[in-house]
């Protein structure tokens, strides 16, 4: 046990306060690695696909070179989505607005009827870049242009990701839940064991949850739990700071986000890819069947906490220094983070 971990959580305005939210949108959101798509979706050059972190829309794009490119979703005449549709296929990345016209690489053609200034230059109005990058069949994409690069950003968490996936796993499908509750609430019941023979019957019976176990380094935790005889899950799972996600029950791996919507809602969302040798309805009934009833199961009562969380009554609550160290690691890394940041 750490003895100097946090005793406390945080505040309960922290999880509904619009100002917190903010802070969190400035110092977290815009400057950490998101997960926002899969490579598979970007298949040949002009295939695109628009998204959002947090309130900013962005675009990504498979140039005629074959890479992987984001830009804001903001034309740089009068600040319209340049892309409407969530994906799809150009030539050219044309405006709605006025018919401005990007190339696949962002940037502007000289605009026609237009009648600028004379210190108009149109080759000073590419579309406004983010960072890019992928991995595990995944798009990564950072709107702070100084952030670290997305390996250094995982740090030892890909070494732990690489033990359960290969190139060899294909997609199955993708889960998705907008949820009454701030990000935060979802991410401290991730980040403990303690609640699983109350709220998971069935990965009670496949789990030893007593000797669940959470290793904190830099900005993650690796969950380890062993697995009770006849199971058939090994009970991995990992999360890195905000809320990037993996979930192994069984065979392949799922990949999980929660994303803040508004500072009472989030969005959680799953990927779950299979072995190239395991059918479609064999895995669904199985390992799908299993993620989709463990979701369910923390669903039915994490809006009932987010409710007491903005009651007025709970302030803050004593953590387990054995089973919940790591909602305190959260909370300080959290903390640190805004701290840094304002």
């Amino acid at each position: 046990m750490n003895n100097n971990m946090r005793t406390k959580t945080i505040k309960a305005s922290y999880y509904h306060d619009e100002g917190f939210f903010n802070k969190e949108v400035e110092t977290i959101f815009k400057k950490e690695w998101q997960w926002v798509g899969r490579s598979e979706s970007l298949k040949k050059p002009g295939d695109f696909i628009a998204t959002k972190i947090v309130d900013y829309p962005i675009i990504l794009i498979k140039n005629k070179s074959n890479k992987t490119l984001g830009f804001h979703n903001v034309c740089r005449h009068r600040a319209s989505k340049v892309i409407l549709q969530s994906e799809g296929n150009c030539k050219k990345i044309i405006c709605p607005y006025h018919g401005w016209n990007y190339d696949l690489d962002g940037k502007l053609s000289n605009p026609s009827n237009f009648f600028g200034s004379a210190d108009f230059n149109h080759k000073n109005h590419s579309l406004f870049p983010i960072s890019v990058e992928e991995k595990y069949g995944l798009i990564f994409a950072n709107l702070d242009s100084k952030s670290l690069a997305l390996n250094e950003w995982l740090g030892i968490f890909s070494k732990t990701i690489n033990q359960h996936y290969n190139d060899d796993l294909i997609f199955h499908n993708e889960l998705s839940f907008d949820v009454h509750a701030n990000w935060k609430t979802y991410v401290d019941n991730y980040q403990e064991g303690y609640h699983i023979p109350s709220i998971h019957p069935q990965l009670n019976r496949d789990v030893i949850w007593e000797e669940y176990s959470i290793e904190n380094n830099g900005s993650s935790s690796v969950h380890s739990v062993p697995e009770r005889a006849n199971s058939k899950q090994p009970g991995s799972f990992g999360w890195t700071f905000p809320n990037f996600i993996f979930n192994v029950y069984g065979r392949g791996i799922v990949f999980q986000r929660i994303e803040p919507i508004k500072p009472k809602w989030c969005r959680v969302v799953y990927n779950l890819f299979r072995p190239l040798d395991v059918s479609s309805d064999d895995f669904e009934s199985n390992e799908g069947k299993y993620q989709l009833e463990v979701s369910l199961e923390d669903q039915n009562l994490i809006p009932d906490i987010q409710q007491n969380l903005q009651s007025g009554i709970y302030n803050t609550g004593p953590l387990s220094m054995k089973y919940e160290a790591s909602v305190a690691f959260f909370h300080d890394l959290l903390i640190k983070k805004i701290s840094k940041g304002v």
